[in-house]
């Protein structure tokens, strides 16, 4: 590896932790503002006494969820994608380190002592925290949708209207009413 390929190489992992670090930043922030305006949410929801007219705003609680755990697992896969990239890297730069070099090994056998010490956590991956997060929002809207109370709405046909048989004609109305507040007038 000549000193211009070693320089590039470089330059090269480190703007891609740049980009990783980012990543986990963006990710930490669509998350964040999911939770404020979902809880501000629900909040005015619960505020409002489960109005009929607040039920658009659980469908938006819920399809925030959602649009957070697509987002959410979309910047895992682009930070795994250059964590991929990043591995190959090194690989190929130990490469060039001597018959037996030890910097991958010594990341290896790090890597298993962290998981020996943290044997049920290590187990998770950590974007699932991240998913877990988005789901809660998705099953807290779910759940305050269930929480309006049935509305018994009944349909009126435009033939409804039509099939009462009118028993007066307008003037009897008229007495029949002149007669009902004369009577209650007494």
């Amino acid at each position: 590896m000549d000193e211009n390929e070693k320089d590039f190489l470089k330059l090269y992992i480190e703007q891609t932790w740049e980009e990783m670090r980012h990543l986990e930043n963006l990710r930490e922030r669509v998350t964040i503002l999911v939770i404020t305006v979902a809880s501000a949410i629900v909040g005015f929801v619960i505020q409002q006494k489960f109005t009929i007219e607040t039920k658009p705003l659980v469908w938006f609680v819920i399809m925030l969820g959602v649009f957070g755990l697509f987002m959410t697992l979309k910047l895992f896969q682009i930070h795994q994608m250059s964590q991929k990239r990043l591995d190959k890297w090194y690989a190929y730069f130990e490469s060039f380190c001597g018959d037996d070099p030890q910097i991958l090994k010594l990341r290896r056998i790090a890597d298993k002592e962290n998981k020996k010490d943290f044997f049920y956590v290590a187990k998770i991956p950590h974007n699932y925290f991240w998913s877990l997060i988005h789901v809660f929002i998705v099953v807290a809207g779910i759940f305050l949708f269930t929480m309006y109370p049935k509305q018994n709405i009944t349909s009126i046909n435009k033939n409804d209207c039509s099939k009462t048989k009118k028993t007066e004609t307008p003037l009897q109305s008229v007495d029949t009413l002149t007669s009902k507040i004369n009577q209650y007038g007494k």
